[in-house]
């Protein structure tokens, strides 16, 4: 997971974790080896997710 998510190092993406409840959506900055950095899409506060608790996450592309 960490490498796939190295590709996409400055791009938007939408973020889910295992707990199923929560997603996180901003642009990733970092990739470290057990955790990311991804600044917030609406408020641009930075969050840290342990790689180890993302389940899956999207790209999101604006259409226009």
């Amino acid at each position: 997971m960490k490498e796939l998510l190295k590709d996409f190092v400055g791009r938007t993406l939408r973020i889910y974790t295992i707990t199923g409840v929560e997603s996180y959506l901003g642009v990733l900055e970092d990739v470290k080896d057990g955790y990311l950095l991804l600044r917030g899409f609406f408020r641009e506060d930075e969050t840290y997710l342990a790689i180890q608790y993302i389940e899956s996450f999207k790209e999101e592309v604006r259409s226009g």
